[in-house]
């Protein structure tokens, strides 16, 4: 028998709690820029990611740019968490199309010269921004992409910030920020 005095767990929220595509407060996050991964994680290999109920790959390309995109390459949708890096963005292992950082088809290899997939296709991309040692993306529609917000707290006088290393808390996202 419990306790009248027992703590009653109320159930989940998905309005709240729930951040996918599609959904409230999915579709608020997206609105604002969010860290992604640290800076220093981005060397020679790309780096699958999953934010906001979306899997995509992060990287540098040679030319120092971070890209953004969707995980899948739109040509037969390998893993682009297995490309190569290159000077202008990241060549898929599979048939080797290259995709620019903001998702621009740069190369098409074993297309027909007249092809007009490069043309006609875009590549899924978030715009990204670095600051402090971290990667931010902006996830929501373009016409709405807010400036960096450069607070006070970032940069406070007589201190230096660095970005902590990652964690992996088994739970969800609002429980993280609201503790």
């Amino acid at each position: 028998m419990k306790s009248r005095y027992a703590y009653q767990v109320p159930a989940e929220d998905p309005d709240l709690t729930h951040v996918g595509p599609g959904t409230p407060m999915g579709e608020l996050m997206r609105r604002y820029w969010q860290p992604i991964c640290l800076s220093d994680e981005l060397l020679d290999l790309p780096k699958k990611i999953r934010i906001l109920c979306e899997d995509l790959v992060v990287f540098r390309d040679r030319g120092g740019r971070v890209g953004l995109l969707e995980l899948h390459c739109s040509h037969r949708g390998t893993s682009l968490e297995f490309g190569l890096i290159e000077d202008t963005g990241i060549r898929c292992c599979y048939h080797g199309w290259l995709f620019g950082v903001d998702g621009k088809i740069l190369d098409t290899p074993g297309e027909p010269p007249d092809s007009t997939y490069k043309e006609r296709l875009c590549h899924g991309a978030y715009p990204t921004h670095e600051f402090g040692g971290l990667v931010f993306a902006y996830m929501g529609p373009p016409a709405k992409s807010p400036p960096f917000p450069m607070y006070d707290t970032f940069q406070p006088v007589g201190y230096r910030l660095e970005a902590a290393r990652e964690w992996v808390l088994p739970c969800n996202w609002l429980q993280v920020a609201d503790n």
